[in-house]
């Protein structure tokens, strides 16, 4: 009878219930079978670039997106989001085109509008005399030769020199730049400021001949600038033909919009011109005296005349206009609005 020996399972390994292991069976070792999962996974992984390669299908790349939002606001866009520099740069450039362009399409829009005539026509008519008691110096100079104001007249001097005027006052030399306010305060019904200025301005433009050199800034919140050649930042030689379009686009400007008197003289001062007529209601916002500070170290030495218009008589006898003036060689004449009738 044999001996039966038992296992830790409790059978005993002759027993009938035990299971021998099948002698054929081989142990896999665990480190071949991880070998083998990388090898297909490798072969997979070439497959699948092999077939990119032949799609065309180039990897994926990541990159850093910025989200640009746009909205109009005014007559400026403003953009949110990641913008660096030259970006910037590029927006700002791209709108001082926009703005040029703006300039541009408006002056050909009042030069196709308004066809040519006599400049004399815009003259205030049946004017009165206006003197010391309606053009006010004030505390610059005397406005006693301002008696024959309603025309602006031109004379010329030894040299080639011309000496034009507006309301009065007299402005010598070769390059003359009028600088405008057009803002909804020179407008109105019947005959208006505006009216008034546009009629001193062409007469103080048909005097001036071909060796002169003029520009015309008619500003409200911005300048808007005579620009016939479509470059808004030069003078232009006082030809009949420069006349004429001057006269067209100064028929064509229309009263309209808030003030900003800083960027409109600056603006001309970079013509770097002998003298700059400065014509203003004086409405709101006035200029500081940090902002005359400015303009008067831009001048250096351009002469800059002003004319202010107000209803009634003159209330400040010190204000940023007289003061402009005075910083700048000019003289300052006030103008009573109400006396301009026809």
């Amino acid at each position: 009878m044999p001996v039966s020996r038992f296992t830790a399972n409790g059978f005993a390994r002759n027993s009938p219930m035990s299971v021998d292991p099948d002698p054929r069976r081989l142990a896999v070792p665990s480190w071949l079978v991880s070998a083998v999962f990388h090898a297909v996974l490798m072969v997979v992984l070439a497959i699948v670039l092999q077939m990119e390669s032949r799609t065309g299908a180039a990897p994926e790349r990541t990159a850093e997106v910025g989200i640009v939002l746009r909205h109009q606001q005014g007559e400026k866009d403003y953009f949110e989001g990641p913008e660096s520099q030259s970006d910037r740069q590029q927006h700002e450039s791209s709108d001082d085109r926009a703005s040029d362009a703006q300039d541009t399409a408006g002056l050909a829009e009042a030069i196709a509008e308004a066809p040519p005539s006599d400049p004399t026509d815009a003259l205030p008519t049946g004017l009165p005399r206006l003197g010391p008691g309606d053009l006010e110096g004030g505390g610059i100079g005397s406005a006693g030769g301002a008696a024959n104001a309603a025309g602006g007249r031109t004379s010329h001097k030894a040299g080639g020199e011309a000496r034009t005027s507006v309301f009065g006052l007299e402005g010598e030399g070769y390059k003359f730049v009028y600088v405008f306010d057009r803002s909804a305060s020179m407008g109105g019904s019947g005959f208006t400021p505006m009216d008034a200025a546009k009629g001193q301005l062409l007469a103080s433009l048909a005097g001036l001949e071909e060796t002169h050199q003029f520009q015309i800034i008619f500003y409200n919140e911005r300048p808007w600038r005579f620009q016939p050649t479509g470059d808004p930042d030069r003078l232009l030689f006082a030809t009949e033909r420069n006349k004429t379009l001057a006269e067209r686009f100064i028929r064509g400007v229309t009263a309209d919009g808030a003030t900003r008197h800083e960027d409109a003289l600056l603006a001309a001062l970079r013509l770097s011109p002998d003298v700059v007529f400065f014509l203003t209601d004086a409405d709101e916002p006035k200029l500081y005296p940090p902002q005359l500070t400015k303009i008067a170290r831009r001048a250096a030495g351009v002469t800059i005349h002003c004319i202010e218009f107000g209803v009634g008589p003159q209330q400040d006898p010190n204000n940023f206009l007289v003061q402009l003036a005075r910083q700048n060689g000019g003289r300052h004449a006030y103008v009573d609005t109400t006396k301009l009738n026809r």
